[in-house]
C-alpha cells in the first residue's frame, strides 16, 4: 500500500487491523496481548512514581489500554486516535470498566491542544509508522508541560526477537488456511507477517534518541524490551503460551530494566522516556 498517508501512520488500515483483534481489557492478563500489555504498564508505573491526578495524553491511543490501566489508579486521560471507529473500541472499553476518560479525534502530527497541556505524554506502537517521526515527537513535546514525562514504546522494522515470530507466524497462518482448502487466502493473510500492509520505519534507536534530544527531551532513557514474541495461537494454546510467559515474569522485569545493547537488539521493541 502506498501513497502519502501511508508513511504518516497508515491510517488506511489500522480499521481494517483492529477488526481482527481481540482488544478486551483485562488486568488478569489471559491472553497474550493482555500480559505483554499489563508488563509493560506496571513498568510505567514505576517510572511515572505518583499515578493519582497526572493529567495524561495518550497520541495514537487505538483501544486505549494504556490510558485505561492509568485512569483506573486516578490519572485525568486524554486517548487520541485519528481513526473515529478505532477510538470507538476505547470508548468501550472504558465504559465497560466505568471509568472516565476523554477521547479526540486528532492528528499525531497536528495534535489540536494548547502549549505545556499535559503532565505526561505517551505512545505506544505508533512512532515506527512515520516516515519522518520528529513531526509528532515535536508535537508531543508542545503539549508536554516543562518536567513532565514523555514515553514511547517504538517497535521498528528491524530483525528482533518478534522476527522469529513473525516466521512462525507465517507458518502457521498459512497451514491453518491450507486445511481449509483455501491456498491462496492463506497465502495472503500469512504474508502479512513479513510483509505487514502498514508502513514501518526501520530506524536506529541511536537515531531516535537523537530525534528526541533535538526536541528537547532530557535525561532520556532507551531499554530493550519484552524478551519473547508475539505468537498467532487459537484461544486454547494463547492462553498456555501466556501461563507459561508467567513462570518467566521475574526474568522478563529484569530484562526490560536491563540498560545493556543485548537487550535493545533481542527485545521486540524499545522504551524512551525523559523529561521536558
Amino acid at each position: 500500500m502506498a501513497g502519502k498517508s501511508h508513511l504518516h501512520g497508515s491510517k488506511d488500515v489500522w480499521e481494517e487491523i483492529f477488526s481482527g483483534v481481540d482488544t478486551e481489557y483485562s488486568e488478569r492478563a489471559i491472553i497474550q496481548n493482555q500480559l505483554f500489555d499489563l508488563v509493560k504498564l506496571q513498568r510505567m508505573e514505576k517510572i511515572f512514581s505518583k499515578i493519582e491526578g497526572l493529567n495524561i495524553l495518550e497520541v495514537g491511543c487505538g483501544a486505549a489500554n494504556a490510558s485505561l490501566y492509568f485512569a483506573k489508579r486516578g490519572a485525568r486521560v486524554t486517548a487520541l486516535d485519528i481513526n473515529e471507529p478505532v477510538l470507538a473500541i476505547a470508548r468501550r472499553n472504558f465504559k465497560k470498566a466505568k471509568v472516565k476518560g476523554k477521547f479526540v479525534v486528532g492528528d499525531a502530527e497536528k495534535l489540536p491542544f494548547n502549549n505545556n497541556s499535559f503532565d505526561v505524554v505517551m505512545s505506544h506502537g505508533l512512532m515506527e509508522h512515520f516516515k519522518h517521526p520528529k513531526v509528532s515527537f515535536g508535537e508531543q513535546m508542545r503539549v508536554l508541560k516543562p518536567g513532565g514525562i514523555l514515553f514511547a514504546d517504538i517497535v521498528p522494522a528491524r530483525l528482533s526477537v518478534q522476527t522469529l515470530g513473525n516466521y512462525f507466524n507465517f507458518v502457521v497462518t498459512f497451514l491453518y488456511w491450507l486445511v481449509k482448502w483455501k491456498p491462496g487466502e492463506g497465502w495472503k493473510k500469512a504474508r502479512r507477517n513479513i510483509r505487514p500492509l502498514y508502513y514501518e520505519n526501520d530506524y536506529s534507536a541511536k537515531h531516535y534518541k537523537k530525534m528526541l534530544e533535538e526536541k528537547g527531551l532530557k535525561k532520556i532513557s532507551v531499554r530493550g524490551n519484552r524478551p519473547f514474541p508475539r505468537l498467532s495461537l487459537p484461544g486454547n494454546l494463547d492462553r498456555m503460551y501466556t501461563r507459561s510467559l508467567k513462570l518467566f515474569l521475574p526474568w522478563w522485569r529484569k530484562f526490560d530494566n536491563w540498560d545493556s545493547s543485548v537487550a535493545r537488539a533481542w527485545g521486540a521493541g524499545w522504551w524512551f522516556w525523559g523529561t521536558k
